[in-house]
């Protein structure tokens, strides 16, 4: 087949992410993809300099005439089987297209409801052939929410990469360069530093820790906010909790295997949208155990003390608990680490993944 996936999205996250993985992998099982991305752009960068085929285009709003000039001349070279749109701009840039005969579908990345007007719903509801959502959570509230046909909703859950991450992978290096020592317990996170990734929550349970666990320790893997202020203001809390001694924020890496594979254990302390998250998968095929908020599709993948610890989302107490319960009961880390682990392995194969998308695109030729 020959695929479309358009993102508008200027930022670098765990959307844009997927977007391009999607292509890389379908490009690696025979069949022809392209990312069609905002012409500025962190997304645009990345996909350059990770080699993903990918157009760029004006994406400026959803009725941007250079950019449907620019997408129907792509159109008219690849005569796409299925464009799958990722955000709001580019599905209004790709929508023409159905006159065609192209199928479009609607993918919904993230938890923040989808405002229920007319124009945000129309999407969802019946302008596009199919939606996929990214976790039941999101496809749930797409039902309440904006009236959407459940039987037009198909989930397609976060997958992993079970060739970058794996039980070979060695995270040694990693304790080494940042002066871990082996008897000290590492608490990882992945992810942009923002707001509604709860930084400031573990921040605040490093604290609450501090005489109780002291051999605890906090390895923070992502880059900052466009203007770094949010990146800043941790920093600074973290002197103010009087914990910078025990935290180190890496910034941007490429070596996120290895990092993960250093820590042991990988929070994700979300306060804000969430779909199932990527990071959740690729600690469970680390054998890492997690500890994750009650937030957004995230319980879909940690059950609480099988495959992980829940705590609700904005709650520094709770969270320092669930890591004094890591740190105290080593058999606890080891079960939920197993149980995850074969879950990765079962289920979270992003090769399983993407045939569940193949399936969905032949579904509507």
């Amino acid at each position: 087949m020959r695929i479309f996936h358009t993102e508008c999205g200027q930022q670098w996250g765990g959307q844009e992410l997927r977007s391009l993985i999607e292509v890389e992998a379908a490009n690696a099982t025979g069949h022809q993809a392209w990312a069609i991305v905002h012409e500025q752009g962190k997304m645009a960068e990345h996909a350059e300099k990770r080699g993903t085929p990918h157009y760029r285009i004006s994406m400026k709003s959803s009725v941007d005439v250079k950019g449907f000039a620019q997408m129907v001349k792509l159109v008219t070279k690849h005569r796409p089987d299925v464009i799958c749109c990722h955000n709001a701009r580019d599905f209004y840039l790709s929508f023409p297209f159905r006159a065609l005969g192209i199928p479009l579908i609607r993918y919904r990345h993230i938890s923040a409801p989808v405002k229920a007007t007319w124009s945000r719903s129309f999407a969802y509801r019946s302008g596009s052939n199919a939606v996929v959502a990214t976790a039941e959570f999101i496809k749930n509230q797409l039902v309440v929410q904006n009236g959407v046909d459940p039987a037009r909703i198909t989930v397609i859950g976060e997958g992993v990469d079970l060739a970058r991450f794996h039980l070979g992978v060695d995270g040694s290096a990693g304790r080494v360069e940042f002066g871990f020592t082996t008897d000290q317990l590492l608490i990882g996170q992945v992810g942009m530093i923002r707001a509604d990734k709860g930084f400031d929550d573990l921040i605040r349970a490093a604290s609450l820790l501090r005489d109780s666990h002291p051999q605890v320790r906090f390895l923070f893997v992502g880059g900052p906010t466009r203007d770094g202020a949010y990146l800043r203001q941790m920093q600074e809390l973290a002197t103010k909790q009087n914990v910078a001694d025990r935290i180190v924020f890496t910034g941007w890496r490429e070596d996120v295997p290895q990092l993960m594979a250093a820590c042991d254990v990988i929070t994700l302390a979300s306060t804000g949208v969430e779909g199932q998250s990527r990071v959740i998968p690729e600690a469970f095929a680390l054998k890492k155990p997690v500890i994750g908020t009650r937030l957004g599709g995230i319980p879909e993948l940690v059950d609480h003390e099988r495959t992980g610890l829940l705590v609700p989302p904005r709650s520094p107490k709770e969270l320092a608990a669930a890591i004094a319960r890591y740190a105290e009961d080593k058999e606890l880390r080891e079960r939920c680490a197993v149980a995850g682990y074969e879950l990765a392995q079962s289920t979270l194969d992003i090769n399983k993944r993407m045939e569940e998308s193949y399936a969905l695109y032949r579904s509507l030729q």
